[in-house]
């Protein structure tokens, strides 16, 4: 299990003093859209194992293509795509797959049931299909895994093997609704756990990384 702190700040300076306090004890950081926007400052976050950069890409082929090459130039290990691109996109995409882990976004923490329905049109469908559509969909091009709520896990555990399964949604944070404590995750079956203000906020980062670690 590997926990992954969500540096979630629009200051560089923030996250990268928060990025020196757990170098020593996370497996990696996830920056959002707003630090990647200044990306000058990327190599250090590097120096902790993974460095997830979260943008959630949803464009035309040739977009996400120059975006996802700007991410691996600038040694990003993870990067989050939509599944909801056309093929095109993970055409373009397949030539990135041994130089990053590709991960699907579909569902987010933050939406509920009646938002898959809203957004997706899914919900006569039912999620199980969803998710069986969307990994089968990456899968074939080469994606590294899925990004998912731990509370989808009972039913995308058993599609993506031989996959990684990331999971923000841990803890109690704003936000975010479908939500579990980081052992319920952990006995789900994630891989990674995607942690942020639960450590960044509190008043001993360090100790309470080390406190979920223990409690795992």
């Amino acid at each position: 299990m590997k926990i992954i702190v969500a540096l979630d700040y629009t200051n560089p300076l923030e996250a990268l003093e928060m990025c020196a306090k757990l170098r020593d004890v996370a497996d990696g950081f996830k920056i959002n859209h707003a630090l990647w926007s200044q990306s000058v400052y990327i190599k250090d976050y590097t120096q902790a194992g993974e460095l997830f950069v979260d943008c959630k890409l949803w464009d035309t082929p040739n977009t996400v293509k120059q975006v996802v090459q700007k991410i691996v130039d600038k040694g990003a290990t993870m990067t989050t795509i939509c599944t909801h691109n056309n093929e095109a996109v993970f055409e373009e995409l397949e030539q990135f797959s041994k130089q990053v882990k590709l991960l699907g976004v579909t569902y987010l923490t933050s939406w509920s049931g009646s938002d898959l329905l809203d957004i997706l049109h899914y919900l006569p469908k039912g999620a199980d299909v969803m998710w069986r559509e969307n990994i089968e969909r990456v899968r074939k091009h080469g994606f590294a895994g899925m990004v998912c709520s731990p509370k989808d896990l009972p039913v995308v555990l058993p599609l993506t093997q031989g996959m990684i399964r990331v999971c923000p949604g841990i803890g109690t944070n704003k936000g975010q609704i479908r939500t579990v404590s980081p052992k319920q995750a952990t006995n789900l079956g994630a891989d990674y756990l995607v942690i942020g203000r639960t450590i960044t906020q509190s008043d001993d980062p360090v100790q309470a990384l080390i406190d979920i670690r223990q409690g795992i």
